[in-house]
């Protein structure tokens, strides 16, 4: 259901434009598909910070190697929730993936605070 935002992000050389495209096909899919907002906008949101925290720097192999893992593992997440159509699956999927952004979300903040951003 979202495989294909991860195989465009591979398409495109797990680059930052490749990652910005995802983000953006991601928000764009909300309006037709509702009923996968939630998870839409997450995967928006993980994919937009990389592109927020690398657009115009260097990008490493490790560090883009590291994102795409952890999209592919968000993607995988709320994949296998949204296929078994339990609506307690999907909740917790939403929550797990939240959960996993938040602490990266809150550590972005105290960088960008500090002025190292």
């Amino acid at each position: 259901m979202f495989e294909d935002l991860v195989k465009g992000l591979n398409e495109g050389g797990g680059s930052v434009r490749a990652y910005e495209a995802c983000a953006k096909e991601a928000r764009q899919r909300i309006a037709n598909e509702p009923d996968n907002a939630a998870a839409l906008i997450l995967i928006a949101s993980a994919t937009q910070r990389f592109v927020d925290a690398y657009d115009e720097l260097p990008l490493t192999v490790e560090a883009a190697s590291r994102e795409f893992e952890a999209i592919s593992s968000i993607v995988e997440t709320l994949g296998a929730a949204w296929a078994s159509g339990s609506a307690e699956r999907k909740l917790a999927a939403l929550n797990s993936v939240a959960a996993r952004l938040a602490p990266q979300k809150a550590a972005s903040d105290r960088t960008d605070r500090v002025g190292l951003r």
